[in-house]
């Protein structure tokens, strides 16, 4: 586990925490490392889960299906993003949603009693409130997928997406994480209807692409 504490360290949930901190850390939460080959599932929706991922290395997606089977890309986890906080402290039920390995993946898992028992050491109280500004963020980032998908044309789902990452990003030209099928769940469109979209924002100026490479104009 020791070569993936410069990627532990990066982690949002271990911010200000520094390397004489962390093996403290890591004796009293006992996390559990395991390897993803690309293609399989970490988590599936309908099982119970309760613990957090940390992403040590390789990709995953946050999927959810509805009844047809159409897939929305809900988010995209890399080296150092957590996933699973909300579902970890939330009463057991259901998960609503599947975490797929995209390129293999090394992933730490804690549970979230462990993580509580972190309160009797020095760093721990950081951490935890780490764990808070994480959940306030991605409820905001929530709040942002709901503003994108909530637009009726597809051009406009693509220009919120886009001003939202450069904003992120703070560049522009913006590279984004996904294809053009995973752009299209992203989305929540059809990968056909989206590229004629951007085919036309090309046309009329307003946006400049190669591959996943997006310019405002």
């Amino acid at each position: 586990m020791q070569r993936f504490y410069p990627v532990i360290l990066q982690s949002p949930l271990f911010d200000q925490v520094t390397a004489q901190q962390l093996p403290a850390l890591l004796a009293v939460a006992r996390p559990r490392l395991k390897k993803f080959a690309a293609g399989s599932c970490i988590w599936r929706a309908g099982e119970n889960t309760a613990s957090i991922g940390l992403v040590c290395a390789g990709q995953a997606q946050i999927i959810k299906e509805n009844a047809k089977g159409n897939r929305l890309i809900v988010a995209t986890v890399t080296a150092a993003d957590i996933f699973g906080e909300a579902y970890a402290y939330a009463a057991p039920k259901a998960l609503p949603v599947s975490v797929e390995v995209v390129s293999a993946a090394t992933v730490l898992f804690f549970q979230p009693q462990s993580m509580l028992a972190l309160m009797a050491l020095p760093a721990g109280p950081q951490v935890m409130r780490n764990l808070l500004q994480i959940l306030a963020q991605k409820s905001l980032l929530l709040n942002q997928k709901v503003e994108i998908l909530a637009q009726r044309r597809i051009a406009d789902k693509v220009l919120a997406y886009l001003r939202l990452e450069q904003q992120r990003q703070q560049t522009n030209p913006i590279l984004l994480p996904y294809n053009r099928q995973e752009m299209a769940d992203y989305l929540g469109v059809e990968r056909s209807a989206l590229s004629a979209a951007l085919g036309e924002m090309k046309q009329a100026a307003l946006i400049d692409y190669h591959k996943n490479q997006f310019t405002l104009l």
